[in-house]
């Protein structure tokens, strides 16, 4: 059924559960847009400390007349920036309500440690929050949550909608096959016990082979890390063969080798030593890598948000845009011919983790190959229990359409005049020259060039254009992130392009930075 929204309500799964309280009725998002895992893997990305910036499409929440939003960072958000998002919201929405509905709450504190332990070792911040909001009309949201974000929720005494540590255990990549399993949907064949030494994983890496002894590659994975900076490449070459066929000390042998000497690392930079020291840490799966013709293999994904009732709704499917394994950006919506099938499969993985009581955001991730009679086959590889870098596209999309709706059934997205629309978005759009560049030269670029590239500005075509996000890493890192809405993939892909040349215009680039499109030497989205 269609859900026609109005200007007191949105059909987002967090504002549903908050107006069971009374349609009418004030309610309060708390946002904390805290990066809750280990930082030994967080440092790896440039300009890490700015990703909590992409929990500001939680902004346009407020497009809700009775919404009221306290959003949680490290550090200041200027204010134009925070004017930027209000001025996109949909309906007669002014700028200045909808910042009177904001409370910005900053712990001025950019250390290593995540926007939750920065905000429960500061009490007189927390009485700030409890001051601002109507705690039994109030609930808590974050990037992802572990056990502190159960405690800080706790001393706000307000409901929160994702998981403890040990909920969150089923988004490791121990967790994940295991779910895959019990759910009973293909996923490549490997471990299923928690893997923490080397001994451990040459075990079952020889048990792997043995399996399959066809495997040409083994894939070794951390526990706990993101956009395919924790994945490994152990190719089973001759002389791994033969030794299979000696004895299991010969193969061990040689495996351990293998992985001292040989491991093919994504993350660019990293050694066996290295590696090993964070594979003790976090513990480790391995599986068989998914052979396919490049022409014949794609990367989809899925996402659902999972209910407190056990509910499980589809929020959007996407084509993963990869580079060597590496995630940096997606194109929505996935693609037509299997769109049903992962969505199928995503149902029964997310039922698996609602009877582990998992609640909130997902992302499941696939490797699909196309058969010789045409289908395809899909295998769930990662099942994230957490926000990831497509939640904020879809969501940004849902949000500031005046009345658009998804539809799972199609995959399709369709806006206010009952047409589809496609995007392509990624956080790592980054070249040299766009080093320097301040948020207010951006806003003046995006002015300059409104009836081509900005959202809802561009004439007879509504509800389509460019939104900008991590605009303050410009500055330093020469680098943002995007969104494209088209009426059609083409017309997402043709902005897309757009933009990079108005910014290449704009900023000189000269003909050696011309080719950077986006950057794929380390991973920028935590996927």
């Amino acid at each position: 059924a269609r859900f026609v929204r109005t200007s007191s309500a949105t059909d987002h799964p967090i504002d549903i559960l908050l107006r069971e309280k009374g349609m009418n009725m004030s309610r309060y998002l708390v946002v904390v847009s805290s990066l809750s895992l280990d930082w030994k893997e967080l440092v790896k990305i440039p300009g890490v400390a700015g990703y909590e910036l992409r929990m500001l499409w939680h902004l346009y929440f407020l497009r809700a007349r009775k919404m009221h939003v306290v959003m949680c960072t490290s550090q200041y958000i200027p204010e134009e920036l925070i004017k930027y998002y209000l001025s996109y919201l949909p309906g007669d929405i002014s700028v200045e309500d909808a910042r009177s509905r904001l409370t910005m709450v900053c712990c001025n504190d950019m250390t290593s440690r995540s926007v939750t332990e920065k905000l429960l070792t500061r009490p007189r911040t927390l009485q700030r929050i409890k001051n601002c909001i109507e705690w039994d009309k109030a609930a808590m949201t974050c990037f992802n949550s572990t056990d502190a974000e159960v405690e800080l929720a706790k001393s706000l005494n307000i409901p929160l909608f994702g998981n403890d540590t040990q909920g969150a255990f089923w988004g490791t990549k121990t967790g994940n096959r295991q779910v895959f399993l019990d759910a009973g949907v293909d996923h490549p064949d490997g471990s299923y016990r928690e893997i923490f030494t080397e001994e451990e994983l040459c075990e079952e890496i020889l048990a792997l082979l043995k399996r399959c002894p066809s495997a040409r590659k083994i894939m070794v994975k951390l526990n706990d890390s993101f956009s395919g900076e924790g994945n490994t490449v152990l190719r089973v070459d001759e002389t791994l063969q033969e030794a299979l066929k000696d004895s299991d000390q010969k193969a061990k042998m040689v495996i351990t080798e293998k992985l001292h000497n040989s491991l093919e690392f994504v993350a660019p930079g990293l050694t066996w030593a290295r590696y090993y020291t964070q594979f003790q840490n976090l513990g480790g799966i391995c599986e068989v890598f998914v052979e396919g013709a490049a022409e014949a293999k794609t990367s989809p994904s899925c996402q659902a948000f999972l209910n407190n009732n056990g509910d499980v709704r589809i929020l959007a499917t996407h084509e993963q845009m990869l580079n060597n394994q590496i995630y940096v950006g997606c194109k929505f919506p996935a693609n037509e011919e299997y769109a049903k099938d992962i969505v199928t499969m995503t149902m029964k993985i997310g039922e698996e983790l609602s009877k582990r009581d998992v609640i909130g955001y997902i992302a499941v991730d696939f490797v699909s190959v196309r058969q010789e009679d045409g289908t395809y086959k899909h295998w769930a590889i990662e099942v994230n229990v957490r926000m990831g870098g497509t939640t904020l596209p879809i969501m940004t999309l849902n949000l500031l359409c005046q009345d658009g709706v998804f539809n799972a059934g199609t995959s399709e997205f369709i806006a206010s005049d009952g047409y589809p629309r496609y995007y392509i978005a990624s956080d790592t759009l980054r070249k040299p020259s766009y080093k320097g560049l301040l948020i207010e030269d951006l806003l003046a670029i995006i002015k300059r060039h409104s009836t081509e590239i900005e959202w809802n500005q561009r004439p007879g075509a509504p509800e389509t254009g460019v939104i900008f996000h991590l605009v303050t890493l410009l500055s330093e890192l020469g680098k943002c992130g995007v969104m494209c809405v088209g009426r059609s993939r083409d017309e997402a892909e043709e902005l897309f392009q757009r933009v990079k040349e108005i910014l290449d215009q704009e900023c000189e680039v000269g003909e050696a930075e011309m080719s950077l499109v986006i950057e794929g030497d380390s991973a920028d989205m935590l996927s």
